[in-house]
């Protein structure tokens, strides 16, 4: 199979998402049955509003990145040194937003140790994402694949280590995620320095035209980040830390479902930023995607609705058993948001990001409204009820608009088709 193939890539990085995938499993299991529903909600509160601040921090210039160095617009040097500026400008500017929030907000209670390390977080993965945007510019997609297991791994023996043989509670849990950041920067610095030299100089124009692609990227992808985890905030809110920690093991159970499309997504991402204009193959290539990805994700919605009960009670314990109904609930709205998660990425590398942001500009707004309502009277489940419903219209709002966009029918885009089957029994055959 050709490495530079997108089949190769998909597969590699799917491959790469399974192996976090399970591992991440392992983890959440650990820090569950370490933390307790409380100590769990904590940590999930702490870190939720600085994981919002550092998606719009992050000003889109990732995607920008790899989209002007995709389409070789600036010299690649040109480029870094301007995204050194701005991360300068952006990791300013986050810390005083979340400075803020922290002293405001009912998180300070939880003690301000916590959340100075989770301060300390917030310009390193910003900067770790940035320099992601070049390696995804240069589609150097198993160097990314590389950095995300590197994480994994630091992750996996930090809880291990901190959590659990040091018995640091949720302040080891904290600092796994600081220690998380720090290995993938230096990871990630030593991998570009290789090839690129990191200054500090501003150009105006390299500058401006980052921001001007930048900003719609940050838009559409905060849009989407908050309509993901909007439901936390609100909980955090309006019920105890036990609710959020239960939650928490719910949304992350159910989320596994999108390890395959963020898999695609990425590939995808990459192969339309650095596609010529014009290029009829990028589009075809998505939805072909999408097409061949539903059923085998409906199965596993299915497997994982029947078996959540088993799952939750023998892996997590009984005190978490509540997180069954808010996985049962979820499972609607994360199968139909696959549409997005598979189209977006591909309109976004072509330079179209803002169709997510109209889009869900309106389930956003819905689901807000939706956990105003339902929490107070529902608790957990009507924030997964809030969650699902704004899921479940923002993904087919989404595959309408694609349709019309590229001027082909829904059923093309949304239904496997007859060429379909035929080509994964010839590719079969082939590998045979």
């Amino acid at each position: 199979m050709n490495k530079g193939s997108t089949s190769f890539q998909v597969v590699t990085t799917f491959g790469t998402k399974i192996i976090i995938l399970f591992g991440s499993f392992i983890i959440s299991v650990i820090l569950a049955r370490l933390l307790g529903p409380e100590g769990k909600g904590i940590v999930t509160a702490v870190f939720v509003v600085p994981n919002l601040i550092i998606t719009l921090a992050d000003l889109g210039i990732r995607q920008a990145t790899a989209y002007h160095i995709g389409k070789k617009l600036y010299k690649t040097e040109e480029i870094i040194s301007s995204v050194m500026i701005v991360w300068l400008i952006a990791s300013l500017l986050s810390l005083a937003v979340a400075v803020t929030y922290y002293t405001t907000g009912s998180v300070q209670s939880y003690g301000w140790l916590i959340i100075t390390i989770a301060l300390i977080t917030i310009p390193l993965k910003i900067l770790s994402k940035y320099f992601q945007g070049i390696l995804q510019g240069q589609i150097k997609i198993g160097t990314f694949n590389i950095s995300e297991l590197l994480s994994f791994f630091v992750n996996l023996l930090g809880v291990l280590l901190l959590v659990w043989l040091f018995n640091l509670d949720i302040i080891g849990a904290a600092l796994v995620q600081l220690l998380m950041g720090i290995v993938m920067l230096v990871y990630l610095t030593i991998v570009i320095t290789k090839k690129f030299k990191i200054t500090f100089k501003y150009n105006k124009e390299v500058s401006k035209s980052l921001f001007n692609h930048g900003i719609k990227f940050a838009l559409a992808l905060f849009i989407l980040t908050l309509n993901y985890r909007v439901d936390i905030i609100f909980l955090e809110q309006m019920t105890s830390p036990e609710s959020v920690g239960i939650y928490s093991i719910g949304t992350n159970l159910s989320e596994l479902i999108w390890k395959l499309p963020a898999a695609m997504g990425m590939v995808l991402f990459a192969k339309s930023a650095s596609s010529k204009v014009g290029d009829e193959k990028t589009y075809l290539r998505a939805v072909k995607l999408l097409r061949m990805s539903m059923p085998l994700l409906l199965c596993i919605c299915l497997l994982l609705w029947i078996m959540a009960p088993f799952l939750v009670s023998v892996i997590y314990g009984e005190e978490f058993i509540s997180s069954v109904e808010v996985i049962r609930i979820l499972l609607p709205g994360i199968f139909v948001i696959v549409i997005s998660k598979i189209l977006h990425p591909d309109l976004a590398g072509r330079g179209f990001p803002l169709y997510a942001f109209w889009v869900f500009v309106g389930p956003l707004i819905l689901n807000i409204i939706l956990n105003l309502i339902l929490i107070p009277k529902y608790g957990m489940s009507g924030a997964a009820w809030a969650s699902t419903i704004s899921y479940s219209l923002g993904g087919l709002l989404f595959g309408i608009v694609y349709s019309r966009k590229e001027q082909i029918p829904l059923r093309t885009v949304l239904f496997l088709q007859l060429s379909d089957i035929k080509e994964v029994i010839n590719k079969f055959k082939k590998a045979m």
